[in-house]
């Protein structure tokens, strides 16, 4: 991702050349946890899918569909490289108003938010911008797990969501756990744990259809 970015920021954000490696890791870790009995249902992992929310459609950048029932797991994702500090807040307005949209047509279905910020901004000119990441992962923290009995009448609220601050300046680049960590310890907002607690809070909910295994065939095969 360092390397489409670098050589072309403006390009690599135009075209989604950038995020959309994070699109296709996400969804090969969610097509390896699909059971058998998934596969045979033909629930399929969409990427851009155009998912019907409240008012409007919206484009869902990694889906779990299933061919008769619809959307059961909707991920949203999202990246901001530079001037952090004037759009982060109108972008954290516009997540939560795509959450409600979503949450108000698949009430029932799994909702995950991935955001991801450069520890200090790669684009020329723009490196030496300072960034609030505690802050950030305050407010990410805010709208996460959505749980409870009730689940279903929550609205603006996600069911899991993962704050990727990466250091791009380390070769490899590097991501930075502990600063989200160390800013909100209570929350789970790890990129690590991003899939498994998607995965495990749709089972929990999911009890009469085994749709994802508990690990990934790619990790079952290391």
């Amino acid at each position: 991702m360092a390397a489409v970015y670098r050589e072309n920021p403006e390009r690599a954000v135009r075209s989604q050349a950038f995020i959309k490696l994070l699109h296709r890791y996400l969804g090969d870790e969610l097509s390896g946890r699909l059971t058998k009995f998934a596969r045979r249902r033909g629930i399929k992992i969409i990427y851009e899918a155009e998912i019907l929310g409240s008012h409007k459609p919206k484009d869902v950048d990694v889906a779990v569909v299933d061919p008769e029932n619809g959307p059961l797991l909707l991920v949203g994702i999202r990246s901001q490289m530079s001037s952090v500090g004037k759009n982060a807040l109108n972008y954290y307005e516009g997540i939560i108003g795509e959450c409600i949209s979503l949450q108000d047509r698949f009430p029932l279905a799994t909702h995950g938010y991935v955001y991801l910020m450069p520890t200090r901004p790669i684009k020329e000119e723009k490196e030496n911008e300072q960034i609030d990441h505690a802050r950030y992962a305050r407010l990410y923290a805010a709208i996460t797990d959505r749980s409870g009995i009730s689940y279903d009448r929550v609205r603006g609220i996600y069911d899991e969501f993962a704050y990727m601050v990466v250091d791009f300046h380390a070769d490899p680049p590097l991501l930075r756990e502990d600063i989200v960590s160390d800013a909100v310890a209570d929350v789970d907002l790890s990129m690590a744990s991003f899939v498994d607690r998607l995965v495990s809070k749709f089972s929990q909910r999911m009890l009469f259809w085994d749709i994802f295994e508990a690990h990934s065939e790619r990790e079952l095969g290391r």
